[in-house]
């Protein structure tokens, strides 16, 4: 039982030191600083298959995954629309839910076994308070938020489906690997046998 706590507690520290190393670019705390802002971090675990967050709850946290990978998606009719991806060492989050602590209008579901390193709202919202400087960390999680969503809605307009699909295996070649194809293909807004026919041609190149 004493192995299995220390075993705990041990990878528990290791996955709050990813999360700060992989903050630092965002906000480069001090030792100091870190032991505070770490208090407010909960590390969340999730098996494949379930729903990080479900239509009509409230998001409550600033995520970053640590490991694994989580697809967001709206259901329309009934049928599935998957629109975003987030991939390990990114943030994960339903950011007009988080932000206006409104219900979320998409689930985010994990495609694989998850990690999350997770910052409460009521956390940081304090943390800002006593720490002005760490309001850097929330802006630049809803800048690269709005910075996507442009991105994408100018990808959708103006590239073709094997163009989009070629940008995404250049940036995620190893990650996409776990994506199922009929969820990747309906991230790049195409049928699952045109996403077929695209990986084939790219193929015989």
């Amino acid at each position: 039982m004493r192995e299995n706590i220390e075993e705990g507690a041990a990878n528990e520290r290791k996955h709050l030191e990813a999360a700060r190393k992989l903050l630092f670019d965002y906000l480069p705390l001090s030792d100091s600083q870190w032991e505070v802002f770490k208090q407010g971090f909960r590390i969340r675990k999730y098996k494949k298959g379930e729903f990080v967050l479900r239509e009509g709850e409230t998001e409550r946290f600033l995520s970053i995954v640590i490991q694994g990978l989580t697809r967001h998606f709206v259901l329309v009719q009934g049928e599935e629309h998957s629109f975003d991806f987030s991939f390990q060492h990114e943030f994960n989050c339903s950011y007009s839910s988080f932000i206006q602590q409104k219900p979320s209008r998409f689930y985010i579901e994990a495609l694989d076994d998850c990690i999350l390193a997770s910052l409460p709202y009521t956390f940081l919202q304090s943390l800002y308070e006593q720490f002005p400087e760490s309001n850097k960390f929330g802006r630049t999680a809803v800048e690269q938020y709005y910075i996507w969503r442009e991105q994408r809605e100018l990808s959708l307009l103006t590239e073709s489906a094997s163009e989009r699909y070629e940008k995404l295996m250049q940036k995620y070649p190893v990650y996409l690997e776990q994506v199922p194809l009929k969820y990747l293909a309906s991230y790049l807004n195409i049928k699952p046998e045109s996403l077929s026919r695209i990986r084939k041609g790219l193929l015989q190149k």
